[in-house]
C-alpha cells in the first residue's frame, strides 16, 4: 500500500470540503439501507457508538475506607473535548469519511491514554495517598470505541482497497494461465492430422 497516497492531506481536505459542499445532495436515506454493505464504515459507527455510551458510564472510581464514588468522562479533564469528537467521528463515518474518522480516534486514544494515568495520579497526589483511583467500566467502552475506529480505517485503507487492486492483476494471470495450455493442446491435437495430410498429398499426386 502506497503511504502517500493513504496520507494524501491535499486529496483529504478536498473530499471533506466537497462533501459540505454537497451536504444538501446527499442520499441519507440510500446510506442508511447500504451500511451493511460498507463493513469499515459499519465498524467506525459502532465504535463511535461505543464511545458515546461509554461517556455516560464511569469512567473513573476513587475510593476512601471502602467507600467509593464514581466519575464519568465529562467530569475528567479533556472528557468533554473527547465527547465532541466522537460525535465528530458518528458523522464522519455516517458520511463514509473513514479517513478523517480514523485520524481523530487515534488523537482520542492518545488523550484517553495520558488522562488513564494522570487523572487518577493527581487525585492520589492531592490527598496525600489516602484516596485510592483507577479507571472504570466506561474508560474499557471508550478505548475499545476508539480502538474500533482506528481498526475500521485500517480495514478500509490496507486490506479491501489493496484486495481491489490485486484483483484486476489476479484475473490477468488466470487468463493467461488458461489459455496457454488449450493453445498448447490444439496444437498437440492438430499436428499429426497436419503430418498425415502432408504424407498422403504426393500419394494422391502420383
Amino acid at each position: 500500500m502506497d503511504f502517500k497516497k493513504v496520507f494524501n492531506f491535499k486529496q483529504r481536505i478536498a473530499e471533506l470540503i466537497s462533501l459540505f459542499k454537497n451536504i444538501k445532495t446527499f442520499d441519507f436515506l440510500g446510506r442508511l439501507k447500504n451500511i451493511t454493505k460498507d463493513i469499515p464504515g459499519l465498524v467506525a459507527l459502532a465504535g463511535a457508538t461505543l464511545m458515546f455510551i461509554g461517556a455516560f458510564v464511569p469512567n473513573y472510581w476513587a475510593g476512601l475506607w471502602g467507600i467509593n464514588t464514581y466519575t464519568n468522562l465529562f467530569q475528567a479533564p479533556w472528557g468533554v473535548l473527547i465527547f465532541i469528537l466522537t460525535l465528530g467521528m458518528l458523522g464522519l463515518a455516517y458520511f463514509k469519511q473513514i479517513f478523517w474518522a480514523g485520524l481523530t480516534s487515534a488523537l482520542c486514544f492518545t488523550i484517553s491514554l495520558i488522562q488513564a494515568i494522570a487523572f487518577p495520579a493527581a487525585i492520589k497526589i492531592e490527598s496525600g495517598g489516602w484516596v485510592d483511583a483507577g479507571v472504570h467500566v466506561g474508560f474499557f467502552f471508550v478505548l475499545i470505541g476508539e480502538l474500533a475506529i482506528i481498526g475500521a480505517f485500517a480495514l478500509h485503507y490496507f486490506v479491501m482497497n489493496k484486495n481491489e487492486a490485486q484483483t484486476p492483476a489476479i484475473e490477468a494471470e488466470a487468463a493467461v494461465v488458461t489459455e496457454t495450455p488449450v493453445a498448447e493442446a490444439v496444437t498437440e491435437e492438430t499436428a499429426p492430422v497436419a503430418e498425415a495430410a502432408a504424407e498422403e498429398a504426393p500419394a494422391q499426386a502420383e
